[in-house]
This record gives structure tokens, sequence and C-alpha cells, in this order.
């Protein structure tokens, strides 16, 4: 059952068919939109930016439930890890921006290439842990209390006005 987890083959196959998918939209965005041969037109960037930026960003969520889906299934929590990757993610593009020149950008750059590289690894090799709670949150669920044998009383019957005014029972 998904349950909200995948193992390493369905990572693998969802990362696959969405690369895929977003690729051919795109393909046949720009295709689509390519100016008529001949007319010396050529496409501007805010039509190129549009034909990126509609398929990009459903395909980012999509992206980042998938991780989360595997996160999850291997047993960590993944806001903090996805949340974390992010950070790694706008330090290694803000560090070059702030700083332009230096070790510094090298050593940053450096250190976001081997952290896309183990997440990314880590994802796809790990195993999965199969002693995770059936329940999405990540806290301790309470085990339920249940006495050994339950009694029930017998209903009481209320007096019929006339005796048995409905069926065999006398509703």
């Amino acid at each position: 059952m998904f349950r909200g987890r995948l193992r390493r083959l369905h990572y693998l196959a969802a990362c696959c068919v969405l690369s895929l998918v977003v690729g051919c939209i795109i393909a046949g965005g720009f295709w689509i939109m390519r100016p008529p041969p001949g007319s010396g037109q050529v496409m501007r960037a805010g039509t190129t930016l549009l034909i990126l930026a509609i398929p990009m960003l459903p395909s980012f969520w999509i992206g980042f439930s998938i991780q989360a889906a595997r996160i999850r299934d291997i047993g960590w929590n993944p806001a903090i890890l996805i949340a974390a990757s992010l950070a790694i993610q706008a330090a290694a593009y803000l560090v070059p921006l702030l700083m332009p020149e230096g070790t510094t950008v090298e050593i940053i750059a450096k250190v976001a290439k081997a952290a896309n590289i183990a997440y990314g690894l880590g994802l796809l090799f790990l195993p999965s842990n199969f002693h995770v709670p059936d329940s999405p949150s990540f806290d301790e669920q309470p085990t339920p209390t249940r006495p050994e044998r339950v009694e029930a009383s017998p209903a009481r019957r209320l007096p019929s006005r006339s005796g048995a005014t409905f069926g065999r029972r006398g509703l």
C-alpha cells in the first residue's frame, strides 16, 4: 500500500517519468510557439519565460512531493531535510552574488555539489525503513487500551400503547 511512501525503484521511476513529461511539455511549447519559417521574427524573452515557467512550477511541487514521500519511506522527517537542501541551494546561489571572486565561492560551490550528490544518492540507494508507523506524523502514536471483555447490558424495551403496531417486534 502507498501511504505516502516510495521505495527505491518507485522513486527512480517517478523521477524519470517526471523528467520525461516535463521535458516533452517544454519541447512541445517551444515547437508550438516557434515563429513561422521565413518571417524574420524571433521568440521574445517573455514567451520563452512563459514556456519554461508554466510547466516548471507544477513540476517543482511534484518533485518535492516525490522527495518527501521517499524521505518519509526512509524514516526521516521531510520538512527538515528538504528545508536544509533548499538552504544549501540558496547559499550556493547567493554567495557568488555577494562575493564575486575568491576561494570562499569555490569552496561553497564544491560543498553544495557534494551535498546535492549525497542527497540524491541517499534518496536513491538508502533502504526503506519498514518500521515506520502508518500515520503521516512522526509523533509517537498512543496505543489504544481496551478492556479484555466488554459485557453489554440488555436494552430496555419501551412499553407500547396498544401492543404490537409494526412488524413482528412491535416497534
